[in-house]
């Protein structure tokens, strides 16, 4: 033993508490023990053995036997590196034949197993877990198919609108899109959206088309100041910033407090590296909406105002122009 029980150990029931004791700081304190922490396994053993020996003797071992029950408990919570520190003689199963070559050996020198058999367990229980929920999921998105079926036109409308904005996005491919989107607005003419792209798509290849288009967007909003800001985020998500600004330009011209328009120009302002204007846009933007009531937009507005000021330059966090005070 590592450990030597001290001289005045002179009776069983002085041993097993002492072994207690030594064993009860070696399961907390096994970092880097190495060939060492052999010596917790045969602490157990010595204690096991000299349980029925104390109990024939008629001692009282209560207040030990809460704490033999409490160290077992942390073998088995500290098995991992228990196992990972008994590398340095070999593993736990070497240790066990040199020390156990019979059948005898207690539950502690089986820790590898019982450990692998947990894993086992909790791989298991985590897989049908997870595959019950894809099977509820499954369940239930057949049966929302089933009593809920979806238009096919929207799915394909749906479908060719996305392939229309991948290629502009990541190839740049406006021809490309342009049969994308003419696609998804024959399957859903009543879908604005649809003429939208597709009539900013035109306008990029300036196809006289675009007008005609955009006309179908107008007749389905009612509203030429709805057809310019749906129009400014379609412009800005293509990178058509300077068609996007005209459209802004446009709202503002008859609508100077417009908080919504005022967002939008801060992104376009954004993607131009304006940050001075795009701070005091968004400035503005969260003034209006505060005083209109729009809560929403006004905290929109603030947070992406927040991270524009840790992400502008200092000079034009020395220019943001400040909001006037209320004499």
């Amino acid at each position: 033993m590592a450990h030597a029980i001290v001289a005045e150990a002179l009776t069983p029931a002085d041993e097993l508490r002492v072994r207690l004791a030594e064993s009860e700081k070696q399961v907390v304190n096994l970092a880097h023990t190495g060939a060492r922490a052999l010596d917790l396994l045969l602490n157990l053993d010595r204690l096991a053995e000299l349980w029925p020996q104390i109990e024939a003797l008629g001692v009282d071992l209560r207040p030990e036997l809460g704490r033999w029950e409490t160290l077992q408990a942390a073998v088995r919570r500290n098995a991992p590196a228990l196992l990972g520190e008994l590398r340095a003689v070999g593993g736990l199963s070497a240790a066990r034949a040199a020390q156990h070559p019979g059948a005898d050996a207690g539950w502690w020198w089986y820790l590898a197993e019982e450990t692998r058999s947990k894993a086992r367990r909790h791989w298991l229980r985590t897989g049908l877990i997870v595959a019950g929920i894809v099977l509820v999921g499954a369940v239930l998105v057949l049966a929302l198919r089933t009593f809920f079926p979806v238009d096919p036109a929207i799915e394909m409308a749906r479908t060719h609108q996305t392939a229309g904005e991948t290629k502009i996005k990541e190839q740049g491919d406006f021809a490309g899109a342009l049969a994308d989107f003419m696609t998804a607005a024959s399957y859903r003419p009543g879908d604005v959206d649809n003429w939208i792209r597709l009539g900013c798509v035109q306008q990029k290849l300036d196809d006289d088309d675009a007008e005609e288009s955009f006309a179908k967007a107008r007749a389905l909003l009612g509203s030429d100041v709805e057809l310019h800001l749906l129009r400014a985020t379609v412009f800005t998500d293509f990178g058509m910033l300077d068609e996007a600004r005209a459209d802004l330009d446009a709202v503002l011209a008859v609508e100077p407090d417009n908080s919504l328009a005022h967002y939008y120009l801060a992104t376009v302002f954004e993607a131009r590296q304006q940050y001075q204007e795009a701070m005091n846009a968004l400035i503005r933007s969260s003034e209006l909406a505060e005083k209109a009531k729009q809560s929403e937009l006004a905290v929109m507005a603030r947070y992406r105002l927040g991270i524009l000021m840790q992400r502008a330059p200092v000079n034009a966090m020395l220019s943001i122009t400040p909001t006037p005070v209320a004499p």
